[in-house]
C-alpha cells in the first residue's frame, strides 16, 4: 500500500504494509512541488502532478497498485457537535445536516466525522446525545485527487483529512495519553496544523495557512507564526475548558527550529518534544519519522464504529440519501430487474456472435488442415529451395564477370602512350635522344629498358621526371626505375657499332653524328584494371 501526505509544496510517499496493528515500512520519499501546482490543497494541474509523482514512484522502486492519500487545506472546516444517538445510516445523515445547518454549506462538501464521547446534555426529545468532531472538505478537492490516481492506474482506496491520520499515530503510543491535554502541532513553511487532545481522544483541530507578508516578509516567519498560534490555542483551550490546562506540547513536521522553540515555549510554561515513534512501527530507521507521522498515521486500521474520516465513503454515503428512504427497496428490485433484461439481451447476442466465430474458426481450420494447403505449402518450400540455388549461382556468376572486367588488358595505344610520354620528357628534361629496348608484357605489368643521350647531371632527373610522368597518366597506377647506369662508350676496331649494357645499340644527333655518351635504366609499369560497374536495380531502398 502506498500513502500519501500531500501538503502544497511537499508530497510525502511511504510504502507499507499493515497487519495485526502493526505497520512495516519498506520505503520513504519525497517529492518537492513548484508553487501554485497545488493551491490550499487543490490540484490545479492535474496531469503535471500525476508525472510528477509517476517520476518519483519509479525512480524509488515504490510501484503498488492501492493508495491512501492524507490532505492539507484551509479550505477544510472543522466543527464540535453533539447529535443525538441513533444508527449509523441515519446518525451520518443527521451529523451532514448539522453541518449544513451551523456552517451554511451545500452538498458540494463531503462530511466526515469522528465520535470522540458522550455529552452531558439530552435532547429535547430526552435522547442521548453524541460527541462528534466534524469535518467538512468540498469535493472539487476531492475530486481532484481521484482524477490524479486514476491517471496513474493506482486504486485510492482513502482521502482523509491530516489531523485524522496524525490522531493514530499519537493514541497509539500510551505513554502520550499521561500528558493530556496535550498540543500537537505539524510545522509546515505554508501552513500550521494544531490538534488538542484530552481524555484520551482528539477535542479540537485547527488549520491555518502561514505567509511571511502576515509578518513583515520575516525570514524567521515561521517560527513566529508557530508561537502566535500555540499562545491562541492555549487562550481558546482555557476559554473553554475548567478542566486541567495544557502543559504538553509534541511537534512534528519541519522541527529545524525545535531548540528555539523549546526556549520560547518555556517561557509559557510548556514542556515541548517531538514526536515518538509508536512500538508498533518498524522499518522507520532510514527516515525521520516526524516528516512522514501523516502518511504513516494514514496506513493504521480505523475503529469503523465511531470513526467515519474517508472522505470517499462519507461523500458517497451523504450524498445518496435514497438508502435512507423507504423507496429504496423497491428502485432496487426494478433496477434489478431491468438489469437482468439487460444481461439476458446482450448474453444472447454475444452467444449468437459468438456461435458465428466459432463456425468460422472452424471453416479456417479445416481449410489449414486440408490436403490441398498442404500440398501448396510443399510446393512453396521447394520453389524457396530453387530460388536460394539461382541466387548463389548468380552470385557466383557476377563474381566472375567482375574479376574478368577488373584484369588490366595491354593494346596497342598503351605502347604508343608510353613512347609519347618518353618523347615529351626527353624534350622536358633536354635528352638529345631517347628510345625503348626490349618491352615485356605479364600479368599488367610492362616493364622495359630505356637508352638515352647522357647527360653530365648525375642526379637522374629525366628518368625520376619520365617515371612521374607516367605516373601522371590515368591508366598507370604504379611506375618504378632501376639499374641506371652510365658506361663509357666503347667503338669497335673498324668503327663500326656501339658495345653497351644493353646491346650494340647506336645513338646520333640531328646531324646525324654518334653520340658518345648514353645512359640507361629499366622501368616497370602497372596498368589500370578495367571499373566494375554497379548492377542497376528497380527495387526502392528500405527507410
Amino acid at each position: 500500500m502506498l500513502s500519501f501526505d500531500i501538503t502544497d509544496r511537499n508530497i510525502r510517499i511511504i510504502k507499507g504494509v499493515e497487519s495485526g496493528g502493526k505497520i512495516k515500512i519498506s520505503k520513504a520519499a519525497t517529492l518537492n512541488l513548484e508553487e501554485e501546482v497545488i493551491i490550499n490543497g487543490h490540484v490545479k494541474d492535474v496531469p503535471r502532478v500525476a508525472t510528477l509523482i509517476n517520476g518519483i514512484l519509479k525512480k524509488s522502486g515504490m510501484a503498488d497498485k492501492e493508495a491512501i492519500v492524507s490532505i492539507s487545506s484551509n479550505l477544510t472546516i472543522f466543527k464540535e457537535l453533539q447529535i443525538p444517538r441513533a444508527k449509523e445510516q441515519e446518525f451520518a445523515k443527521r451529523v451532514r445536516q448539522e453541518m449544513q445547518t451551523a456552517l451554511n454549506i451545500d452538498d458540494s462538501y463531503s462530511v466526515s466525522y469522528v465520535i470522540v464521547g458522550g455529552a452531558e446534555d439530552k435532547s429535547e426529545a430526552g435522547e442521548t446525545m453524541v460527541k462528534v468532531l466534524a469535518t467538512a472538505c468540498p469535493y472539487e478537492i476531492i475530486e481532484c485527487y481521484k482524477k490524479v490516481f486514476q491517471m496513474l492506474g493506482i486504486a485510492l482506496r482513502s482521502v482523509i483529512v491530516g489531523c485524522n491520520c496524525i490522531t493514530k499515530v499519537l493514541l497509539s503510543d500510551t505513554k502520550i495519553k499521561a500528558k493530556m491535554p496535550l498540543l500537537a502541532v505539524q510545522i509546515d513553511p505554508n501552513f500550521i496544523s494544531l490538534n488538542i487532545y484530552e481524555g484520551g481522544q482528539l477535542s479540537f483541530s485547527r488549520f491555518a495557512s502561514i505567509d511571511p507578508a502576515d509578518y513583515g516578509n520575516s525570514n524567521d516567519y515561521v517560527f513566529e507564526a508557530v508561537t502566535e498560534n500555540i499562545f491562541r490555542m492555549l487562550q481558546f483551550h482555557k476559554s473553554r475548558s475548567q478542566g486541567e490546562s495544557i502543559e504538553n506540547v509534541v511537534l512534528y513536521g519541519d522541527t529545524s527550529e525545535f531548540a528555539r522553540l523549546t526556549d520560547e515555549l518555556s517561557k509559557m510554561e510548556l514542556n515541548t518534544s517531538i514526536i515518538q515513534v509508536p512500538p508498533q512501527i518498524y522499518g522507520y530507521q532510514n527516515l525521520e519519522f516526524s516528516l512522514y507521522a501523516n502518511a504513516i498515521g494514514a496506513l493504521f486500521k480505523r475503529n469503523k464504529e465511531n470513526e467515519k474520516i474517508n472522505l470517499l465513503e462519507t461523500d458517497t454515503f451523504n450524498n445518496n440519501k435514497i438508502k435512507s428512504d423507504t423507496s429504496y427497496t423497491a428502485l432496487l428490485i426494478g433496477t434489478l430487474l431491468a438489469s437482468l433484461v439487460i444481461v439476458g439481451g446482450v448474453w444472447g447476442v454475444l452467444t449468437i456472435k459468438n456461435n458465428g466465430i466459432v463456425k468460422d474458426i472452424k471453416s479456417y481450420q479445416d481449410k489449414i488442415d486440408s490436403p490441398k494447403t498442404a500440398e501448396k505449402l510443399a510446393l512453396k518450400e521447394r520453389l524457396i529451395g530453387v530460388k536460394k540455388q539461382v541466387d548463389e549461382y548468380y552470385t557466383k556468376l557476377n563474381n566472375a564477370h567482375d574479376a574478368y572486367l577488373s584484369q588490366p588488358t595491354i593494346l596497342g595505344e598503351v605502347y604508343d602512350n608510353v613512347e609519347k610520354i618518353l618523347a615529351d620528357t626527353g624534350v622536358e628534361c633536354k635528352v638529345e635522344k631517347s628510345r625503348i629496348l626490349n618491352p615485356k608484357y605479364s600479368n599488367g605489368t610492362l616493364s622495359f629498358d630505356v637508352v638515352c643521350g647522357g647527360v653530365n647531371d648525375p642526379s637522374q632527373k629525366f628518368p625520376a621526371k619520365f617515371a612521374e610522368n607516367l605516373y601522371n597518366d590515368p591508366g598507370i597506377i604504379a611506375v618504378s626505375y632501376n639499374e641506371y647506369s652510365s658506361p663509357d662508350l666503347l667503338i669497335g676496331a673498324e668503327g663500326s657499332g656501339v658495345l653497351s649494357v644493353f646491346g650494340p645499340e647506336v645513338l646520333r644527333d640531328e646531324n646525324g653524328e654518334e653520340i658518345k655518351k648514353e645512359v640507361y635504366f629499366s622501368m616497370e609499369i602497372k596498368i589500370k584494371g578495367g571499373e566494375i560497374k554497379a548492377a542497376e536495380t528497380d527495387e526502392e531502398a528500405e527507410e
